[in-house]
């Protein structure tokens, strides 16, 4: 994998170290130098800067790619090729956010007279926290009869945060739940977009096997969902409705306008189960569900869970062991 880097201006000659801004554009067969400052693209190694950066990247959390961070050029008047490095400076980075330039081993690249290259980079984003990152560059280049040691304009890193999503309960019982009784609740899930652009996203979750799905009882700001039972394929109407598959699942498909968030609202409800009996039939911790998932992103929300109160029938929480 390879990561790329901007480059700056050479110097024709015998070895020569030059600063920041590399601009060496004439030079006399004597010992003197005589320094004009020109754009980089004219200069003896052309290269580009924008805003005072090779290259600025725009990354997404949880994503990984190539990016061209620079272009450059042999220009030098003399017929020589040049041998060029690239040394970026990683030592701002998180430990989550993984760069690597081309030629940052030392291995250079030749570059005959007249030739351009476009050196690349690679970046993989972990859980980085959004932001900018700077990555100072060195470029180092030879030639027959000289060399140079050239600061250049570093690369930026843009780090885009990334959609989030949580579960809220609105209503319905947590604790101390009887067994065997109707209960309903009422849930939401909250989709926030902290990008400057619209964001299409499908949502899916599912609604464990003692519940059935109150589609009246359902709505989201915006978009389409569907529900259907995890037995067989989707549907819009009726899923669930205690026909004793084992959970029904959810997608909702929305759109997220930039800086918005949208959310749904679903109901759901305590079925009858196979054997004739309401849940819920065990008392004990019960999952509403495990957590909506963004998918592409694979960044899930919080689960829902409530407590059944054993009511004294046993000594622990396996009593009434006849449900689905």
């Amino acid at each position: 994998m390879k990561m790329t880097f901007i480059l700056a201006a050479l110097v024709l000659g015998a070895l020569l170290i030059v600063g920041s801004s590399g601009n060496f554009r004439k030079y006399e067969s004597t010992r003197e130098i005589t320094v004009s400052i020109v754009p980089h693209d004219d200069e003896y190694m052309g290269f580009g800067c924008e805003d005072g950066y090779a290259a600025t990247v725009v990354v997404d959390r949880f994503s990984a790619g190539y990016f061209s961070a620079i272009n450059v050029t042999n220009n030098l008047p003399t017929d020589s090729e040049v041998q060029v490095a690239l040394y970026p400076d990683y030592s701002g980075l998180p430990a989550q956010l993984g760069v690597l330039i081309e030629s940052d081993t030392g291995i250079p690249v030749t570059l005959s007279p007249g030739e351009s290259h476009e050196f690349m980079g690679y970046y993989i984003a972990g859980c980085v926290a959004p932001g900018e990152y700077v990555i100072p560059m060195t470029m180092y280049a030879t030639w027959e009869g000289g060399g140079a040691s050239i600061s250049t304009c570093p690369v930026r890193l843009i780090v885009r945060g990334t959609p989030t999503i949580r579960k809220i309960l609105l209503s319905g019982n947590t604790t101390g739940i009887p067994m065997k009784t109707y209960q309903e609740w009422v849930f939401q899930i909250v989709v926030t977009n902290p990008t400057d652009e619209n964001l299409d996203l499908t949502i899916t979750d599912t609604i464990p096997a003692e519940f059935n799905v109150s589609l009246p009882g359902t709505g989201a700001s915006a978009g389409t969902y569907r529900f259907w039972p995890a037995s067989a394929g989707g549907c819009h109407h009726g899923c669930g409705g205690g026909h004793g598959t084992p959970a029904t699942k959810m997608e909702w498909n929305v759109t997220v306008p930039a800086g918005g968030s949208e959310h749904m609202n679903v109901t759901i409800f305590t079925r009858v189960n196979r054997g004739g009996q309401q849940e819920f039939t065990s008392c004990g911790p019960h999952s509403l569900n495990d957590g909506a998932e963004i998918k592409g992103y694979g960044i899930v929300s919080n689960g829902l869970w409530v407590s059944v109160a054993c009511g004294g029938c046993c000594g622990n929480c396996g009593c009434g062991g006849d449900g689905d």
